[in-house]
């Protein structure tokens, strides 16, 4: 039975627990959050999953370097995650992790499929690994010598192995990708990956000695082995959405409409996922979302330089909506960008500050003066028509025209504040005038919040606030009309939205 089109089922990847969340988790969760809170606000049902990946030679390393055993190291780490996803207010419904049963069940059920569909083999293997990667390179793939990624040396490693038949699906790919443009976005992310099917897929390692790793999923029907780590984590995508676990929910929920994640795990996920769900013979996810790396201040962050970026600390200081608002207003989502603290200081004070809280504060302050705090008459003047565009940009992932079409209305309401001067007006005995003025502003408010509320959820929520809107059970195209806000209401005053930063 094919899934509901008033589902709609998004994942960010899952995170690799080798180390603490960085900036760059928090790019991938927020933005697979402002999609999800878009969607509801379109009147969908989301599934939006996001979680850990537990296994591997690298994290086998990084539990023994710190002298505790794998279980205890992720079980720390996976607790990392689920707080930084708190943290960042993000709305997700599941919070997977790979060393639950669940997942074993239908990592085990998948490899079994795929056995059962006569591509999975066993042979003797010799190969380049990057454990930092976990992955085999072939030397053409390499920089000088190292991963291109991590710019180490990998290891040569010499075993037998289960091996995936990745070869047998390189035509099927090919004609996917062909049939489906848009399968991988942006654009350039799918012909990175067409490419790579022009020159052939080889076949995969999918497994590891138990003698050289023992963390792992085993593999059926062989304790010797255990998953590759890949193998083992793409299947999450449908362990969250009941398969091998409850049919009715994988009915309702697979395909995913889209897989979020950084341009360095696209291979992983454009060709091999595909080919392993080909193989067990179910259907592929809608689309591939892919962005690009993030620096700072020009430089790629590392530990070494001393410029890696935590995003406690930018939300600490700045507030968690700033930090939302400055990723997807400074930064083109698909492309890589650069992360500057001068840049988001800059973004606070006049987009924020002087743009969107100064237009509240006036308003608001103004509708007090001169119409007794309450919303004055409805009125239907002209205003900005900005919700075909806005829907058009945010279901194509261009967050930043999004929120510069946003901003463009917010800089039109200032504007009419200073053309129709509701105090000259007043003054003047144009009390009807200033009541039109005032209404447009106050409407157009509350749809630049509703606009907002997928980016900035709590800045919305306090706008919302301030003009005595109830929103419940939002629905977009009932919110998109002109004259929600009803005569009578009264407004509620609250501190600045962004108060002036502090050294």
């Amino acid at each position: 039975m094919p899934k509901r089109d008033d589902h709609y089922y998004l994942t960010t990847p899952i995170y690799y627990v080798n180390d603490v969340a960085h900036v760059g988790h928090a790019y991938t969760s927020i933005a697979s959050d402002i999609m999800a809170r878009f969607q509801r606000l379109l009147g969908k049902q989301v599934h939006f999953v996001t979680g850990t990946d537990e296994h591997g030679q690298k994290i086998a390393r990084a539990a023994e370097a710190r002298g505790v055993g794998p279980q205890t190291f992720v079980d720390e780490i996976s607790e990392g995650f689920r707080e930084l996803n708190k943290k960042l207010n993000t709305s997700t419904t599941d919070f997977i992790r790979t060393t639950e049963p669940r997942h074993l069940k239908a990592a085990q059920k998948i490899w079994e499929a795929a056995n059962a569909a006569g591509d999975i083999y066993k042979k003797s293997y010799e190969g380049l690994y990057c454990v930092s990667c976990e992955q085999f390179y072939i030397e053409k793939d390499l920089n000088d010598g190292v991963c291109p990624i991590h710019l180490k040396a990998p290891e040569l490693l010499q075993e037998e192995n289960y091996f995936f038949k990745l070869s047998k699906y390189t035509e099927p790919l090919k004609k996917y990708f062909d049939a489906h443009p848009d399968f991988v976005y942006p654009q350039n992310r799918q012909k990175e990956m067409r490419q790579i099917l022009e020159e052939g897929l080889d076949d995969i390692s999918i497994s590891r000695s138990v003698e050289k790793l023992s963390w792992g999923i085993p593999v059926p029907g062989d304790d010797t082995q255990v998953m590759y780590v890949w193998f083992d984590a793409l299947t999450n995508y449908i362990t969250a959405a009941g398969y091998a676990d409850d049919e009715k929910f994988f009915d309702t929920w697979w395909p995913a409409d889209a897989h979020v994640m950084g341009k360095e795990i696209n291979r992983f996920h454009s060709l091999l996922w595909p080919a392993m769900l080909l193989s067990a013979g179910l259907p592929l996810p809608k689309q591939i979302v892919v962005h690009g790396w993030l620096t700072a201040d020009g430089q790629k962050m590392s530990k070494s330089i001393g410029n890696v970026i935590k995003p406690y600390d930018v939300i600490e200081k700045y507030g968690l909506d700033t930090f939302r608002y400055f990723l997807f207003r400074e930064l083109p989502f698909g492309s890589d960008g650069d992360f500057s603290f001068a840049k988001l200081e800059q973004r606070y004070r006049s987009d924020l500050g002087n743009d969107l809280g100064n237009l509240v504060m006036r308003t608001v302050a103004m509708t007090q003066k001169f119409c007794a705090g309450v919303v004055p008459s409805e009125t239907s003047g002209d205003h900005e028509e900005i919700w075909d565009r806005y829907r058009a940009h945010m279901e194509r992932w261009e967050f930043q025209s999004a929120l510069e079409l946003v901003w463009e209305y917010v800089r039109g309401l200032n504007q009419l504040i200073d053309h129709e001067k509701p105090w000259a007006a007043e003054k003047e005995g144009r009390h009807s005038d200033v009541e039109k003025t005032l209404y447009t502003i106050l409407e157009g408010l509350r749809h630049i919040a509703i606009a907002l509320q997928p980016f900035m959820p709590e800045t919305a929520d306090k706008i919302l606030a301030q003009l005595g809107f109830e929103y419940f059970n939002p629905q977009f195209d009932t919110l998109q009309e002109w004259g929600l806000l009803k005569s009578g209401v009264p407004l509620i005053a609250a501190p600045p939205l962004f108060p002036p930063l502090t050294e």
